[in-house]
């Protein structure tokens, strides 16, 4: 032996077999698999928090029986030939070195279609895809990602409803405690956007079948509709224009617009904006005995999308006719819109309907009757869905006539005469109906009659100093003649002016010696006096009179007057006689007169005084006659031109008359007045005077018997007519429509106060001189300006003076009626003498007032939640309030709003303001809120509004509702009280904490949650002042031993003070034990297979429920799982428990010849509920868990099938004993060295 280890040839051959041995063992380390593909080797990395500590397990982690990580074991990041893995297979072996086949992994194919889905989104979500994009360190990323591909791998996680977790235990096992807070913040953000992945904005549907339609509204030209996402995604996708409807986007809102119609509905689509990670792809890697992994990302194949639809839907147009006198029926309306045009007909109520309109404007234009006025056409707004309604009064066509008089001759007035005064009646088909009088200028105007083809005009009276004029004219009035209500016609009439003639017989003798010289050549010029001088009057005015051979002259015709007779030449040695007066007043007379030089010795002289001042009435042409005792009318004669009988005597412009020839004496005569001299009324009660010796003086050297003769001055009224708008009539305006569900919705009826033209009672008018108002006696009745007569209008609007003294006044309104403001006007009349029959003139002004009005506002404020968001998003516009009569109003023709009934609703704008523009008659109302935001009480209480008359001086009286302090709503709040209890005891559960959320929360953590609140040791939870909403209220944290409740529980706050209750049940964490045996011993030794019988005990089950236990074996000494030919031996049982305490029994059969050596096993058991671990007994060290089995008393043979490297050992073992040869050759070579 000595001599080969001598040889060196001997000793090359050891070490070439001992290389050889080496590489043999070496061989047994290098892994086996039976998968094909491009292969990938595999390597770890530390992974590190930002603060440079690695990052480690915080609790036992175990998934399906195997240990995932234990405290203080750190998670390493998995590389596969450098590129970064996910691991999906929980807890299963992996090492450094090892190698893994493309495409060979078993496990990946098992997950299925959703869990692969669900992975490669978490990929994207998390670090692979959107790691630019998270927060925090690159390794925090990567466990954050892995956590949640291990969640959807073991069905911690669900792959539909939002991809919630399930199960907690892999992110506690890393941040239990607070721990690594990095990892929980990208854990939180990746979870975040898996729960949106499938949420779509609120409008929308993820499924095309479902996507709801939206109806565009019409406005101002176009249809537009804005849709707001209240689940705040819509940034995540992109709708674009479809079919002509525009799409534009501005933060969470959606707006659409149309410039046609959309009659059917329109499907928008987007889907979902992604990450995007190019061309990369998702490969896994396997191996059946190794862990399986995965590489890369892929993009979303198929993407959420979300749809929904629009349309424009039809509306109805309704008509409601009123009419003056009634008459509704049958009446012919136009309707236009685009590309539409139909004609109808009212039905007897006045109404029709059309409908299946497509939204838009629409012209209505009435086909009036002519006896109305033409109704201008209307424009109506149809929209979808509603009945627009359109109305149309119709009033009757009406006139009203003015008429001017003109002098036929000169157009104005001639001589003394007047175009004031004259009455003309109206007369329809013959019958008198008013009468009217002229007024300074000839003229008058009528009020409005309706229109007719029968109205006629005629003088009734002439004015003075005309002729009547007995033309019938026809007023043509013809309702086809005009379009408008208020038609005014005019009308010019002349008249015949009266004339007459004054004719003089001029004698030089006194009278007394019956002798009569005519006086030929004597001039006289005859004037009207109110002109003053001959030369001022016109030409028609006056005349020169030259007396013939025979003393005669006679002028031409002069109109209607009191004219001056003056002489102007006369014989040599002769007096002129004094200028006298002659009163023209009848038509075609001739009055005549003998003039002496001398005064004449007349035996009667009759004086005109005034019956009130008894003063001397300074006024020619008052003719009388005289009677002797016998009653025989008494006559003087003058022969030239002819003999004529003069039957009349006239009094001169001092006022008196002497009768030119003596009377014989006698009692019993008397005088008769036959015209009363200008400016008074006729007295023909006669008046006796005798003449006796008693009775007669001396006047001028004249006997005389004088008498007078009293006449009282004629007076007039003034009457007033005054006018306004007065409260006449109510509409209501109501009805319905049909909703797109076929329902019939009534519209809340309005009522609309209407007004029109009437007399006015209790208008107060004070009348004034305009100028001194003289009587012709000369006494001055009223200075100027003086005040003269109050007067009252009665229930007709009309009031008429105290007789007055004719002159010029001026009526001014002291009063205006109740109701209405004060008309300041000045209006300025004249009476006129309207000729001696006529005790008492009349003429007629008028006045019009403006009615009272009243303007209504108010300010509204709403209660704010800064915490819950209420009060600042435009709720306020939300709000409308209505104005209701607090008492029944009544109109003039019967009709009323009645007491609460609705007369306008008014919403506020975004200031909270809002005002009242209805016109609205005196009365109490109020005002009350007919709805508000749903967030908000609705008010019941009635604001009162009395509209009281402010006086004549005021035309708009302003209210503020509230006394303009703002309104204001306060916030629906409510409570939502809860109890905790245990689900199987019923007993209060005290230490629960419950959050309170939005209805589109998505993430149920403390930090999301509105408001939190503990289950107090009642087991009572509240959350109160909760304003008006839907919320979710949602278990953050179970009380101590209990497991957590999965349930959101949706709640409604809808009224104030509600409380709304509800009850939270929560089971224990369930308790096991195990005891396991086999043939009910601790220790076996093996003969054939072997069961273990494993006795599970449990505590808190729910009786009735489904549950499934599942077992695996460990292997205590290596704390793995007990391999049988390379494979786990696992067993289950489901079961439904009768009580919440019990036992079942799992057991495990397996080849019993696998155990070569003493070897203790340890049952470990998981209890599941609706696929989530609940509990778990997994304690190694537990004896009731453990058996020991021996094996038979035989040679032990390799132990196969499990995952322990034995080939890296045998080569470790046989480098060693290589090693140790070696050794041993050197050192005996070494030592024969040394003894040579």
């Amino acid at each position: 032996m000595t001599n080969l280890i001598k040889n060196k040839k001997f000793t090359r051959i050891m070490a070439i077999l001992l290389v050889v041995l080496i590489a043999f063992s070496t061989m047994f380390t290098l892994p086996v698999s039976a998968a094909s593909g491009d292969k990938v080797t595999i390597t770890f990395d530390y992974c590190y928090d930002s603060t440079g500590n690695t990052i480690k397990f915080q609790q036992t982690t175990v998934s399906d029986g195997y240990t995932v990580g234990t405290p203080g074991e750190e998670l390493c990041k998995i590389f596969a030939d450098g590129k970064e893995a996910y691991c999906i297979e929980p807890g299963h072996s992996l090492f450094s070195g090892n190698s893994l086949t493309e495409n060979g992994s078993t496990v990946w194919k098992n997950l299925g279609t959703a869990k692969q889905k669900a992975i490669n989104l978490a990929l994207l979500y998390g670090k692979p895809g959107s790691g630019k994009n998270l927060s925090g360190t690159e390794d925090q990323k990567w466990i954050a990602t892995q956590l949640i591909v291990w969640e959807f791998v073991s069905g911690c996680r669900s792959t539909n409803d939002g991809y919630k977790c399930t199960n907690t235990k892999y992110i506690d096992g890393i941040c239990a405690g607070g721990a690594n807070p990095g990892v929980k913040s990208v854990y939180n953000a990746i979870s975040k956007s898996l729960a949106n992945y499938s949420i779509v904005p609120s409008f929308a549907s993820a499924i095309a079948s479902k996507a709801e339609t939206y109806e565009m509204k019409y406005s101002d030209g176009k249809y537009t509709l804005t849709l707001t996402d209240s689940n705040s995604i819509l940034s995540d996708f992109s709708f674009k224009t479809t079919s002509g409807v525009s799409v534009s986007v501005s933060g969470n809102k959606l707006t659409l617009i149309s410039s046609n119609p959309v009659n059917d509905a329109v499907t928008f689509n987007s889907a979902k904006s992604m990450p995007s990670v190019g061309n990369t792809t998702l490969i896994p890697y396997g191996d059946a005995t190794l862990q399986d992994v995965i590489t890369g990302v892929e993009n979303d194949a198929d993407p959420i999308r979300a749809y929904f639809k629009v349309k424009t839907s039809s509306g109805n147009l309704k008509l409601v006719k009123t009419s003056e006198d009634g008459n509704v029926a049958n009446i012919e309306f136009t309707v236009k819109g685009d590309d539409y045009s139909k004609t109808v007909k009212t039905n007897s109520k006045g109404e029709f309907e059309l409908s299946d309109l497509f939204p838009g404007k629409y012209t209505v234009t009435e086909h009036t009757p002519t006896e109305y006025a033409e109704q201008k056409s209307k424009t109506v707004n149809v929209e979808s869905g509603k009945t627009a309604t359109v109305s149309f009064s119709n009033v009757l066509k009406k006139w009203n006539l003015t008429v001017t008089k003109t002098d036929a001759e000169t157009k104005s007035a001639q001589g003394d005469a007047s175009l004031a005064g004259a009455v003309y009646g109206i007369y329809n088909n013959g019958k008198l109906v008013d009468k009217y009088t002229t007024d300074k200028n000839g003229s008058f105007t009528t009020s409005y009659y309706v229109c007719g083809d029968n109205w006629t005009l005629k003088e009734i009276e002439p004015s003075e100093g005309y002729l009547l004029d007995e033309t019938e004219y026809n007023i043509g009035t013809e309702a086809k003649k005009y379009t408008i209500e208020n038609n005014s016609v005019s009308i010019g009439v002349t008249e015949d002016i009266l004339k007459g003639k004054i004719a003089i017989i001029k004698h030089t003798d006194d009278g007394s010696t019956k002798i009569e010289t005519p006086e030929k050549g004597a001039e006289f010029q005859v004037y009207l006096k109110s002109s003053g001088s001959y030369t001022k009057a016109k030409e028609s005015e006056r005349d020169t009179l030259v007396c013939d051979e025979y003393g005669f002259a006679e002028t031409k015709d002069l109109p209607y007057g009191t004219y001056t007779v003056h002489q102007t030449k006369g014989w040599n040695g002769t007096e002129f006689i004094a200028d006298f007066d002659v009163f023209i007043s009848e038509n075609n007379k001739t009055y005549k007169y003998l003039i002496n030089n001398a005064s004449l010795e007349s035996y009667v002289k009759i004086v005109k005084v005034d019956s009130e001042t008894g003063k001397q009435i300074p006024y020619a042409g008052a003719g009388f006659q005289i009677y002797d005792p016998d009653g025989n009318k008494v006559t003087m004669k003058y022969t030239y031109p002819t003999v004529t009988e003069i039957e009349t005597f006239y009094t001169n412009s001092e006022g008196y008359l002497i009768t030119p020839e003596t009377l014989p004496y006698g009692k019993g005569y008397s005088v008769v007045e036959v015209q009363a001299p200008y400016g008074y009324t006729l007295d023909s009660t006669p008046v006796s005077f005798d003449i006796t010796a008693e009775n007669t003086s001396e006047e001028n050297g004249v006997t005389i018997v004088k008498t007078e003769k009293k006449n009282t001055p004629q007076k007039g009224t003034i009457t007033v007519e005054k006018t306004g708008e007065i409260f006449s009539n109510v509409t209501a305006v109501g009805g319905g429509y049909t909703d797109e569900s076929g329902n019939d919705v009534a519209l809340t009826t309005v009522y609309q106060p209407e007004y029109s033209v009437s007399g006015l009672s209790g208008a107060v008018f004070e009348t004034y001189a305009d100028e001194d108002i003289t009587t012709p006696d000369g006494t001055v009745r009223y200075k100027k300006d003086t005040f003269v007569d109050t007067i009252t209008t009665d229930k007709k609007g009309t009031a008429t003076s105290k007789q007055l003294y004719l002159g010029k006044y001026r009526v001014v309104e002291k009063t205006a009626p109740y109701g209405f403001v004060l008309n300041k006007t000045v209006n300025h009349i004249e009476l006129t003498y309207s000729g001696q029959n006529e005790k008492v003139t009349s003429t007629s002004t008028s006045f019009t007032n403006d009615r009272q009005k009243v303007v209504i506002d108010l300010t509204k404020i709403l209660e704010q939640d800064e915490k819950f968001n209420i009060g600042s998003n435009d709720e306020i516009r939300n709000v409308s309030f209505g104005l209701y009569a607090d008492e029944d109003l009544k109109a003039s023709n019967g009709t009323a709003v009645p007491k609460d009934g609705l007369i306008e609703i008014i919403t506020c704008d975004e200031k909270g303001k809002a005002t009242f523009t209805t016109d609205l008659p005196i009365g109490s109302y109020y005002v009350k809120e007919i709805s508000t935001d749903n967030h908000y009480i609705l008010s019941d209480k009635k604001y009162p509004v009395v509209f009281e008359y402010a006086g004549q001086d005021t035309a708009t009286v302003h209210i503020s509702v509230n006394d303009g302090e703002p309104i204001e709503n306060e916030i629906i709040y409510g409570t939502i009280k809860g109890l905790k209890i245990d689900s199987e005891t019923g007993e209060n559960i005290t230490g629960a904490l419950f959050g309170l959320f939005s209805i589109t929360e998505t993430e149920f953590t403390e930090e999301t949650a509105i408001l939190t609140s503990e289950s107090n040791e009642e087991g009572i939870f509240t959350f109160e002042n909760v304003p008006y909403g839907e919320y979710i209220v949602s278990e953050l944290k179970p009380a101590e031993g209990y497991l957590p409740n999965e349930e959101n529980y949706t709640v409604t706050i809808s009224e104030n003070k509600e409380i709304i209750e509800i009850t939270v049940e929560n089971d224990k964490i369930p308790e096991l034990g195990t005891t396991a045996t086999i043939d009910g011993k601790k220790e076996f030794t093996v003969n054939g297979d072997i069961t273990i019988d494993d006795v599970v005990s449990y505590k808190h089950l729910i009786p009735g429920k489904k549950y499934i236990i599942k077992g695996i074996l460990m292997d205590k000494r290596t704390g793995k799982a007990f391999l049988v030919d390379g494979k786990e031996v696992c067993s289950e049982i489901t079961f439904t428990p009768e009580t919440s305490d019990g036992e079942v029994t799992i057991s495990f059969t397996f080849d019993g010849s696998v155990i070569t050596k003493d070897t203790e096993i340890v049952a470990f058991e998981t209890l599941y509920h609706e696929g989530t671990e609940i509990a778990v007994h997994a304690d190694i060290e537990d004896e009731n868990q453990t058996v020991t089995i021996h094996p038979q008393p035989e040679p032990e043979k390799p132990q196969t099938g499990d995952n322990s490297n034995l080939g890296f050992y045998i080569g470790l073992a046989s480098v060693a004993v290589g090693g140790l040869i070696a050794f041993l050759i050197i050192k005996f070579k070494k030592k024969d060295e040394d003894d040579e």
